[in-house]
């Protein structure tokens, strides 16, 4: 084993520093330059652990999707209920948006939104201006003025048993999602993970 990283002797300009002291200082320089300026910083692919102190906010899952409602169900909901204890303590958790388009059934997309609000961690949503109907601006004003508050910290409870948790209960009780579609699970060899769905004309 070689005392450097690379096979071909690629190495950090200090060689005293281990990588993880390397990306911490990385982390620490964005996070004073961000704060100079008033700005937040919000990491994503990160080492989270590393940049513990040096972000208020963490993308602590992979993308969720605006195409496919099972990306969304699969990634979204699972690292919200398994990074949800992180919230607060490490950083602000962020299980990413809520991708608002034709391509997701509303009421699925209403109740990502509705429980994101409701535990407290940040709330964002994409969506084309002049898409929404009047009753779904009216639920987004609603969903956000709550996550504007700091939400009503629900947690899942059926976490041991579910790996996509649909009980979450907070202080006025237990509330139940759902989030499969009607005929199930969808799976694909190739999900649609980064296509600008927003730009398409």
């Amino acid at each position: 084993m070689n005392p450097w990283p690379s096979p071909d002797g690629w190495h950090f300009y200090d060689r005293s520093l281990t990588s993880a002291q390397v990306v911490k200082q990385l982390y620490r320089a964005i996070f004073e330059q961000a704060t100079k300026t008033g700005m937040l910083v919000q990491g994503c692919n990160v080492v989270g652990h590393l940049g513990v102190g040096f972000m208020q906010i963490n993308r602590t899952g992979d993308d969720t999707s605006g195409l496919q409602w099972e990306r969304t169900r699969q990634i979204g909901v699972n690292t919200l209920a398994f990074r949800l204890p992180q919230h607060g303590s490490f950083y602000a958790t962020d299980a990413d948006c809520v991708g608002i388009s034709d391509s997701i059934d509303w009421e699925l997309n209403r109740q990502w939104m509705d429980l994101l609000a409701r535990t407290g961690t940040p709330l964002f949503f994409s969506a084309r201006p002049g898409s929404l109907t009047a009753d779904q601006e009216d639920q987004l004003r609603q969903a956000l003025a709550l996550a504007s508050t700091g939400g009503a910290h629900a947690i899942p409870s059926d976490w041991l048993v579910n790996d996509c948790p649909e009980i979450w209960t907070d202080d006025s009780g237990a509330r139940r999602y759902s989030w499969y579609q009607p005929a199930g699970l969808e799976f694909a060899d190739k999900p649609e993970r980064y296509d600008g769905y927003l730009s398409a004309v």
